[in-house]
């Protein structure tokens, strides 16, 4: 039977990613992707890509799974694995944005009693200051398949009007054992159809 791993909230909690009330509007005449970085264990540089849809509704990369495992003779670097993305869009002046998942993750999980799993996200741009990621946690006896899912009204933040700053994307997933030493516990986690995809929503700058 399917279990759902805790919805991901990203930001400070819901308030704080529902869109501002400031109207949305239509696409920039012009938008594209003047870079994209990766870094970290999960994502090594150079294995990440991304489009913009033609409509510039929908930003897609491509960064690959997240597999962390604990247990017995298993080498605690492998506990842990994060990826962070920067990505730099270059638009028409005047226009901000912000981002939402369009469908999330899916992954398998097989822990033991008294192991955890954790998946951490965070969205913020460069220059702002960090919020702490929320957490959402697994815990064993575990062993099917899980989902987790952003609710569809949580966009944001948006984008300093006046400034070009990346968006920054970091996904950390993490098992434990420490609830019970001789136990094992591993997870496999990937975005939903290959891929993330996050919906764009544009707004003038006042």
């Amino acid at each position: 039977m399917k279990k759902t791993l805790a919805r991901v909230l990203f930001g400070l909690g819901l308030s704080a990613l529902v869109a501002p009330s400031a109207a949305e509007a239509q696409a920039p005449p012009r938008a594209s992707i003047r870079s994209i970085t990766a870094l970290g264990t999960g994502c090594p540089s150079g294995s990440v890509t991304a489009i913009l849809t033609q409509d510039l509704g929908m930003l897609v990369f491509v960064n690959g799974a997240l597999s962390v495992e604990a247990g017995p003779g298993v080498s605690p670097s492998e506990q842990r694995v994060f990826c962070q993305v920067m990505i730099d869009l270059d638009h028409t002046p005047g226009y901000s944005y912000a981002v939402s998942s369009a469908y999330g993750y899916r992954g398998y999980a097989e822990l033991d009693a008294g192991v955890t799993a954790t998946l951490d996200v965070e969205r913020y741009f460069t220059g702002e200051l960090g919020t702490n990621p929320v957490q959402s946690t697994l815990r064993g006896p575990f062993a099917a398949r899980f989902h987790v899912r952003e609710p569809p009204e949580a966009v944001g933040p948006f984008s300093p009007c006046g400034a070009s700053r990346p968006l920054n994307i970091r996904t950390a997933l993490n098992v434990s054992t420490i609830g019970n030493p001789g136990a094992s516990g591993r997870v496999r986690l990937t975005p939903m159809w290959g891929a993330q995809h996050l919906q764009l929503h544009w707004r003038r700058c006042s």
